[in-house]
């Protein structure tokens, strides 16, 4: 069971359990319909006595005219009376709710009626009877607010007798902009002070200048104390973004009691990579990115929802780890990445796990060497490890010193792939007296170590951050980190150590993502698109962005892979082992055209040798043009027969094949959670899914710890904020002794 979230924006003006327990005014007797009745009575009588009085005709029906008239006037004075009376009890009974005290006509008093139908009091007097109303300053603003809302229009303070506790109120007649406040600072203010408090006290508001929306609103308070409970914060910023429009967010300074309340901005839904911009429109100015200090070095891969720009400081945090599923944005992630590094003239390697991914980056100004293929993603770690532990030596023996070096880094984008095709392929090669495992998994985790130190940085993207791959100090090391949509419960944990980080990313936002800002606090950002060169047609809008973000000057040329050269073994054979792979020899790309990838994409084979060569008969080798087939009429019967051409008996035409759905089978649209058990509402904790709508079958994530509360009647109630699978978001009341259905993340894999 579960109930909805109770309007908060009635509790100032509610001292009762509800509305309804608010006793209401006995309703006033005006007997202007009786009165009305036997003036027109006595008219008509005057009229048909007349002539049996034998009184003149004009004095009778004068009579009868001035009855008539009369009824006329008290009506007219009777039904206005009657509806002024109405109104003002409704004030009253208002009133006396905001007091808390039982409704009498004694607490409000209109006089100096104006003319008009009904017309309006020219003079409230308002009367109170407890001096308490007083502590609260936001008392005397409700009462105006109170009767400015009635249909009389809006009052103001006049005068205000402490002593006597009395309010007078008169009619505001200042110009409409002086006194105009708007419905949504209103509703914001009521439903903030409800939250807050009677200690609750606006102190400003913010309207955007173009539009004239309310766009932020500040506050005090004196109930810090119950603040303290970051469920709780986040139960008063989703109530306050339920109720008014747009998304809100709170921003608590619990030192000096104050909150702010602003609109949240929205992401857009595409962020391009604003490097080579220049100073008017970006920080990151390429042209002298090559000569920038090491240390002052800062990487730009995306966005805070502020427009902060979110930043890898390779010398502070030497690797960066990327973790998404396929298709939320990872590669181009990794594209933007290298972009930016190449101008400050690094050099990069990369090994492509899925060997497509960098391929439009084999000729980018100051990538090396981009590998895909598994021998040569071998031999670049390799090299790449070689080149660390070569360093450490010119340190130790005081060749060198860290500030000679070069910052040098390797990507490998896929990891996972990456590991498993490494096995694979390992248990091919893998020769007599060679380890268990391929020493390419130890350089890895070696690199992880001590790439710091010899300014060897690495760049690793996967698609789970499994306890299998980077379990320990290969996880530590891996301080810069950004997960890419949605994560599982058990990925948040390995990624942030919370279940609830990243895990209501909404699906289907390309770039979304989530990372650790500069305050060390994990939020969420839009990451920069970064075209692929490889799918950018010459003359397009991200050709242009390609020409902005190339490197404009060259330091490091294009390098090739040799093939291994074994040479005789002790056993007297040339068989090619794992060693002789990953220490092949290296050259440059201009030395050895015939090894160059990109010299060898320049001479492509035309459209249609490349479609025909990527076909599955030519992987099955049934594509053999060259051999013409015999015309039908030249067969014999017998290889007519087992021709399959048309006309034979073995020939039928086959129905298109058609992939049946499972209708038993439903997709999980959360996955890493358990089976559905019903529990109670205090037992819930933050990363648990929640059933929000049973018809619909709606699981939103618990994304705070659950606040326990008492609610104006008294009844004990647990409040939680969620977040659902679109950018939705909001908050449940449940009673305390109530139940819900429930699943837990399962349990993380050691």
């Amino acid at each position: 069971m579960m109930c909805a979230l109770p309007n908060p924006t009635q509790a100032p003006l509610d001292g009762y359990r509800s509305l309804r327990d608010a006793p209401s005014l006995d309703p006033q007797n005006n007997p202007w319909i009786r009165n009305c009745v036997l003036y027109v009575a006595g008219g008509v009588v005057s009229a048909a006595l007349g002539p049996i009085l034998n009184l003149d005709t004009a004095i009778a029906w004068g009579g009868a005219a001035l009855g008539v008239g009369a009824g006329a006037a008290v009506s007219y004075n009777g039904y206005r009376a009657t509806i002024r009376a109405e109104e003002t009890d409704r004030a009253i009974e208002q009133l006396c709710r905001l007091t808390a005290s039982p409704p009498t006509r004694d607490v409000l008093t209109a006089t100096r009626w104006s003319g008009q139908w009904p017309g309006r009091p020219g003079r409230i007097t308002v009367r109170y009877q407890s001096a308490a109303l007083l502590l609260d300053e936001q008392w005397e603003p409700r009462v105006v607010e109170l009767l400015s809302q009635q249909s009389w229009g809006r009052y103001r303070i006049q005068k205000h007798n402490t002593r006597k506790r009395r309010l007078v109120l008169v009619p505001d007649t200042r110009s409409v902009s002086e006194t105009h406040v708007s419905p949504e600072l209103v509703k914001a203010t009521r439903t903030i002070l409800a939250l807050l408090g009677p200690t609750g006290k606006i102190t400003r508001h913010e309207t955007d200048p173009s539009t004239g929306d309310l766009v932020a609103v500040e506050a005090t308070h004196e109930v810090g104390h119950r603040l303290e409970s970051e469920g709780y914060r986040a139960r008063v910023q989703r109530v306050v973004s339920v109720n008014l429009p747009g998304r809100w967010r709170a921003r608590w300074n619990l030192e000096t009691d104050w909150v702010r309340f602003e609109v949240r901005p929205t992401f857009p839904k595409k962020l391009y990579n604003p490097a080579g911009l220049g100073d008017a429109e970006s920080t990151t100015d390429l042209g002298d990115l090559a000569h920038s200090d090491y240390d002052s070095v800062a990487i730009s891969y995306g966005e805070d929802e502020d427009g902060n720009p979110m930043v890898w400081r390779p010398a502070i945090d030497p690797h960066f780890m990327l973790v998404g599923a396929s298709g939320t944005g990872k590669t181009v992630t990794a594209h933007t990445l290298l972009t930016q590094l190449t101008a400050h003239g690094w050099p990069v390697w990369v090994v492509d796990g899925k060997g497509v991914e960098f391929l439009g980056f084999q000729d980018w100004p100051n990538v090396q060497i981009v590998a895909s293929h598994m021998e040569h993603q071998v031999a670049v770690i390799y090299r790449f490890w070689n080149l660390m532990e070569t360093r450490y030596s010119l340190i130790v023996n005081g060749e060198a010193t860290e500030a000679d070096f070069e910052p040098v880094v390797l990507f490998i984008d896929e990891y996972a792939d990456f590991r498993g095709n490494l096995l694979n392929w390992y248990s091919s090669i893998k020769g007599k007296g060679d380890p268990t495992k391929p020493k390419t998994l130890q350089e890895v985790a070696s690199i992880g170590r001590k790439g710091r130190t010899a300014k060897c940085h690495m760049v690793l993207g996967t698609q789970r951050p499994d306890a299998e791959y980077f379990g320990g100090d290969m996880r530590d090391n891996f301080r810069q980190r950004v997960s890419m949509g949605r994560l599982s419960p058990q990925g948040a944990l390995m990624m942030w150590e919370s279940a609830t980080t990243g895990v209501g990313i909404p699906r289907g936002c390309r770039g979304r993502a989530t990372s650790v800002n500069d305050h060390n606090q994990a939020v969420e950002i839009q990451t920069y698109f970064t075209p692929d060169p490889r799918k950018t047609e010459p003359g397009a809008d991200d050709a242009a962005v390609l020409d902005r973000l190339r490197p404009l000057e060259v330091r490091h040329e294009r390098l090739v892979i040799l093939d291994p050269d074994p040479g005789g073994t002790v056993d007297g054979d040339e068989e090619i082992r794992f060693h002789h792979v990953s220490g092949a020899p290296w050259a440059r790309a201009s030395d050895h055209p015939n090894l160059d990838p990109v010299a060898r994409r320049k001479t492509r084979a035309d459209s249609d040798s490349a479609r025909r060569a990527s076909s599955p008969m030519a992987m099955l080798n049934l594509d053999t043009p060259t051999v013409r087939q015999p015309k039908p009429d030249a067969q014999t019967p017998k290889e007519k027969a087992v021709s399959g051409v048309p006309g034979s008996p073995m020939h039928k035409d086959r129905p298109h094949l058609q992939v049946v759905p499972d209708a038993g089978t439903d997709v999980d649209d959360w996955e890493g959670y358990g089976e559905s058990e019903d529990t109670a509402p205090v037992d819930l904790v933050a990363g648990d899914l929640v059933l929000l709508d049973e018809d619909a079958g709606i699981w939103v994530v618990v994304d705070n710890e659950p606040d326990i509360y008492g609610d104006e009647s008294g009844d004990d109630m647990v409040g939680l904020t969620w977040r659902g699978d679109g950018d939705d978001e909001g908050v449940l009341d449940i009673p305390l002794d109530a139940t819900v259905q429930v699943r837990r993340p399962l349990a993380l894999a050691t």
